[in-house]
């Protein structure tokens, strides 16, 4: 089975600024970003696409203040609702429309999605996240008083209205969001860091007026699909510290503990940056393998390539294991690329019936996981590797391979070279050799 990317983009990467904030700007926005999105698709990537909603549910707001006097407010969590179903729709019509012109075809799928809350998060106590519009203090004071809102007074420029912001417990779509992964679909889930619920005791769901996280939302939903990347696009290319100051410093890659210290010293956007540093620390901490990256919307091409973006590694601790089905094996050409990345040999073995092998021009392997029931085992090496020393394997790899997750013969899971399926167009399968020494054994080719 392929990959899974989650691809969380802000409220804010939809409206570049104040003079392109209509429907129409924000759908033009969305589909000069969806084709990097059908490029992470074509090379072999399950895709789950989050966003934001923050500008949208304050036009919503706005809205809904202005016409007071004839329609009842719209509650927060109808909101959110709202604008999931119309900035899906906007994916949804946006990403058919380039699967369209690649003649791909490709089904696309937007789903509403409830993040459960705790009504006994702090944050309920404390309801500091401000939302819709600029207020004089006489209306918003009145506001409060009929309405029941929570009020602040916003940086000397107005007041708003405030609600909680509590963490999400749980993605209650999750399991209906990877069937629809297994069967092709990408999956347009958990807007706006999903629609606020509470389940009561005898198992009813309420709405809850209060917004959650995107960030932290796309983060848990990520953390159980297994996803082996999760990607913030944001209107920035990386991640700075002191942003916007003269010591301003761009951070190209960190450890998840250097990013906790970063967030501890303040050192980020209280209420932007520092929260996707945060999930993306905790998505990469939780995940062994996985991949975290912040970086700009319009360069997603170049955060897959590894040349833009914010890299969110794990600490620099234990080795991991790594399985090699082809030249990095012992004696075999590309070997020398273990002994510098410190790796050490454990054992040889077989991965699970899963897995088919082809011939990339008799130069190099290329083990591709299917899912059709007709995978055979595969010979592979699995060797002990530093994380410092991965990346240098991987850059060292040729185009079309990367790192993933293999399942070995006796059900334990662990790193290993994969390929991508578009590398092993028109090549030559090997799977029936079972294994790539077996094969240039036979075939008397030089490796």
């Amino acid at each position: 089975m392929s990959r899974i990317a989650v691809v969380a983009f802000g409220g804010n990467a939809l409206v570049t600024d104040a003079a392109h904030d209509s429907i129409p700007d924000q759908y033009e926005t969305v589909s000069r970003t969806v084709p990097s999105l059908v490029d992470l698709v074509e090379n072999g990537w399950r895709v789950v696409v989050s966003h934001g909603n923050g500008p949208q549910v304050g036009f919503i707001l706005r809205r809904s203040e202005l016409s007071e006097e004839e329609v009842d407010p719209v509650p927060v969590d109808y909101a959110v609702a709202d604008t999931q179903g119309a900035i899906g729709y906007m994916f949804v019509k946006a990403l058919t429309n380039e699967f369209a012109r690649r003649g791909l075809k490709h089904p696309v799928a937007a789903l509403v999605t409830q993040s459960v809350v705790d009504l006994n998060d702090p944050a309920f106590k404390n309801p500091t996240k401000p939302i819709g519009s600029f207020l004089t203090e006489a209306k918003a004071r009145a506001m409060a008083e009929t309405q029941g809102w929570s009020i602040k007074e916003d940086a000397g420029r107005g007041w708003r209205r405030t609600v909680a912001s509590p963490c999400p417990t749980k993605i209650l779509e999750t399991e209906i969001i990877r069937t629809l992964l297994d069967s092709g679909t990408v999956v347009i889930a958990s807007g706006g860091g999903g629609i606020p619920v509470a389940i009561q005791s005898d198992g009813r769901l309420v709405g809850v007026e209060a917004v959650v996280d995107k960030d932290l939302a796309s983060s848990l939903l990520a953390r159980d699909l297994g996803a082996e990347m999760l990607l913030i696009p944001t209107a920035v290319p990386r991640v700075a510290v002191r942003f916007g100051k003269p010591d301003q410093r761009w951070l190209d890659n960190i450890s998840v503990d250097e990013a906790r210290q970063l967030i501890e010293r303040g050192e980020l956007g209280k209420g932007s940056m520092e929260p996707k540093v945060a999930a993306v620390a905790d998505f990469v901490e939780s995940t062994p393998g996985a991949v975290g990256v912040i970086g700009s919307a319009e360069e997603i091409r170049g955060i897959i390539a590894g040349t833009s973006g914010t890299r969110i590694v794990a600490n620099q601790s234990a080795p991991v294991l790594l399985a090699v089905n082809g030249t990095l094996m012992r004696g075999l050409k590309l070997a020398p690329n273990m002994q510098r990345a410190g790796a050490s040999f454990v054992r040889e073995t077989t991965t699970e019936p899963a897995y088919r092998l082809w011939s990339i021009n008799d130069d190099h392997p290329a083990m591709i996981r299917v899912s059709d029931g007709k995978g055979a085992t595969v010979a592979v090496e699995v060797w002990s590797v530093p994380p410092a020393g991965l990346a240098g394997i991987l850059q060292n790899e040729p185009a079309g391979l990367t790192i993933g997750k293999v399942k070995l013969e006796d059900g334990s899971t662990v790193l290993g070279v994969i390929g991508e399926p578009a590398l092993v167009e028109g090549k030559k399968e090997i799977t029936n050799y079972g294994g790539w020494r077996t094969y240039i054994a036979a075939e008397r080719i030089q490796s």
